[in-house]
């Protein structure tokens, strides 16, 4: 790691810590209209741009509850997919999710789908949109996550050849709370396209039609 690199990971280390409670301070009335509104949002935007296949976090503690955007998606017959985590190689395995009983515990004590109801999918399935949750969110497409790096090992396996097939849209997920003006981003960080929130939904990088540089 050089100079610049051990910079930007100590802004990272600082923004996740100041960050780490700020969705906690939501109200519960509060934070079930925003992710109801958020939720809204996503599923119109969803509609819009005729997407049939999504992969969706579960929510856990304070994160926005995507579980009205999951549902609107089964009314609508939209596919969902829900990642379930390997803590010895910080990878995901998707998995379809068809109802709530097809989840149980997981790693760290979050939902997720049981791989005996629902067997993972082949590494090479490539859902048409990524809900991402994350720490903190910018205007540029910057996301902070928790610092594990699952969804950027999964963003590194979904491959860019030419001919690959329709590559996803990633879109961030969460509450207006959580964005601020910058999240430190090295030049090799993947940034999203999408950032849904409850007061809007906005389009990002859209030039990135490879997703190179689009996380």
């Amino acid at each position: 790691m050089n100079g610049e690199q051990a910079i930007i990971q100590e802004r990272k280390a600082q923004l996740r810590l100041r960050m780490s409670g700020v969705r906690g301070t939501l109200p519960p009335e509060q934070h079930r209209e925003y992710s109801e509104m958020a939720c809204a949002r996503a599923a119109g935007w969803l509609s819009h741009n005729h997407i049939r296949s999504m992969l969706v976090y579960v929510p856990f503690r304070s994160e926005l509850d995507t579980k009205p955007l999951i549902e609107q998606a089964w009314q609508k017959g939209i596919a969902v997919y829900a990642p379930r985590c390997r803590r010895e190689d910080c990878s995901m395995t998707l998995h379809r999710l068809r109802s709530w009983d097809e989840l149980d515990a997981g790693s760290y004590g979050i939902l997720e789908p049981n791989p005996l109801v629902s067997p993972a999918a082949s590494e090479e399935f490539v859902p048409e949109a990524i809900f991402t949750p994350g720490m903190a969110f910018d205007r540029a497409g910057g996301r902070l996550g928790y610092g594990g790096g699952y969804y950027d090992r999964l963003h590194a396996r979904i491959p860019f050849s030419e001919g690959a097939g329709k590559l996803p849209v990633w879109a961030g997920i969460g509450f207006e709370i959580q964005v601020v003006e910058e999240v430190p981003m090295e030049k090799t960080d993947a940034r999203l396209q999408v950032l849904i929130t409850e007061a809007g939904c906005l389009q990002i990088n859209e030039e990135a039609e490879d997703g190179t540089d689009a996380f």
